[in-house]
């Protein structure tokens, strides 16, 4: 426990010197108070003092009495002798992590003149760090944000409307994509990749069980069939599974899609809820072919653990099992689970603030992100898609694309969470199903908790 908070001190003792040497926190500029700190980095309070300690043991800050923390007025920050493009971007965040240098390292090839700094927030308070960005003191030039944060933000009004500007690159992205960025018909994010939630399987475990791999067109009962072979009993414990998923929200509403549900659907909605959550249960505690977990690590995940043969991911999280060296290739399958071929949607995309100080290289950045040829080097080099669909069709084949539900006009059948539920609505879905994924709450309970969700948000 003791190097765990250590750690955390640290990481938040980095994260401020950052802005402190960027520029983004400036000499005379206070803090955020101590409470502001631990909430909005979601640390203890002895954590936050051992980092604004080590700060001011550094020389960064200076405590004013009766006032807070202070950028120190001595301090002195070279200027630099190059232009500095401010980026603004989640933490943890894979493709931050593994995308984004891709299209960081094109961009200084185009312009070796221009130095590009990072700055991060937490990514599970990323929209409301945004908002209070500027109290912060943080001004970036860019900012990388993702559909779930985008649909959060109360201040989409505050960015550049970029549709004139990038009226050539915006041709050719999927219309899909670009829909979920609209304000007003202005387009405030470009999306620069995206992912479905798919089904990703080991053919390894499918071949050593004597399996079939799935194929194209198979359908649910050839699901739980395969998944029925692939799980594994020893001693009366089972100790590989035939389907594992993280029991997010962000994975199990392609069930409710398979089933039918669409931001159109009005009739039948309790019916295709109560069918798809039935199958999660069936699943998870009757046939118990299956199983969820919460650690998406190594150590917690038991599909790159080989202890499950199937899973539901996305290629975001795929990008994060590089590092886990997992011993198989990840291959894709149809997603089985009713007979309505579509699934869920995330993306990620740039926006640039109406008071970004070089807008004009931060546009040249986003056109550089949309470079056919630097949408074909993530794509070839990292897990990631496109934007393009020709640049997907050229680096990837049709059975692919076929199984991530984006092949030609399957793209179309596919809706980003937003879409379906209001943000009200997901927090008081989640908020619910705490005891279902124990085994502890019945489908038809469950699915009647969520007819009266859903109907009241309908009347308000």
């Amino acid at each position: 426990m003791q190097r765990e908070n250590e750690f955390l001190y640290m990481k938040l003792y980095n994260t401020l010197k950052e802005q402190i040497l960027t520029g983004a926190l400036k000499p005379g500029h206070f803090l955020l108070p101590e409470h502001e700190l631990c909430k909005h980095y979601k640390l203890s309070r002895n954590s936050v003092r051992k980092a604004l300690e080590e700060l001011q043991k550094d020389g960064f800050v200076v405590k004013r009495v009766g006032l807070g923390t202070m950028v120190s007025l001595e301090l002195e920050i070279p200027e630099p002798d190059q232009k500095v493009l401010h980026i603004l971007a989640p933490s943890p965040a894979t493709f931050a992590d593994e995308g984004l240098p891709i299209i960081l390292k094109a961009f200084q090839q185009r312009y070796p003149d221009v130095e590009v700094r990072l700055l991060h927030l937490p990514s599970d308070r990323y929209a409301e760090s945004l908002r209070l960005s500027g109290e912060m003191g943080i001004n970036p030039d860019l900012v990388l944000i993702s559909d779930v944060h985008y649909s959060e933000m109360k201040n989409a009004a505050a960015f550049q409307n970029l549709k004139a500007e990038l009226s050539e690159e915006l041709q050719g992205i999927y219309p899909k994509l670009i829909h979920p960025f609209l304000l007003d018909h202005e387009i405030i994010a470009v999306p620069i990749t995206f992912t479905p939630v798919f089904l990703a399987y080991n053919a390894k475990l499918f071949e050593k069980a004597n399996i079939s791999e799935p194929s194209p067109d198979w359908n649910y009962e050839d699901f739980v069939h395969a998944a029925g072979k692939l799980t594994i009993e020893s001693d009366d414990v089972i100790e590989q599974f035939g389907f594992s998923m993280h029991p997010t929200i962000y994975r199990w509403p392609v069930f409710l899609l398979q089933n039918g549900l669409t931001p159109k659907t009005k009739r039948n909605t309790s019916e295709i809820v109560h069918q798809s959550l039935s199958m999660l249960q069936k699943l998870l505690f009757r046939q118990r072919v299956a199983t969820t977990y919460l650690d998406l690590s190594r150590k917690g995940n038991p599909f790159i653990r080989e202890m499950s043969a199937m899973t539901l991911t996305t290629t975001f999280e795929m990008a994060s099992w590089k590092e886990e060296d997992i011993p198989f290739e990840p291959r894709f399958a149809s997603l089985p689970f009713g007979d309505h071929q579509a699934t869920l949607l995330q993306a990620n995309a740039l926006m640039i603030p109406s008071s970004s100080i070089h807008a004009d290289l931060a546009l040249a950045f986003v056109q550089t992100a949309l470079d056919p040829d630097v949408q074909k080097d993530f794509c070839i080099n990292k897990p990631f898609l496109s934007v393009f669909e020709g640049v997907n069709t050229a680096v990837s084949d049709n059975k692919k694309l076929h199984s991530l539900n984006i092949e030609r006009n399957l793209l179309d059948n596919n809706y980003f969470l937003h879409e379906l539920f209001t943000e009200t609505m997901i927090e008081e879905f989640m908020s619910e199903m705490h005891l279902f994924w124990l085994g502890l709450e019945s489908s038809s309970l469950l699915s009647k908790k969520f007819e009266n969700i859903m109907n009241l948000e309908e009347e308000n």
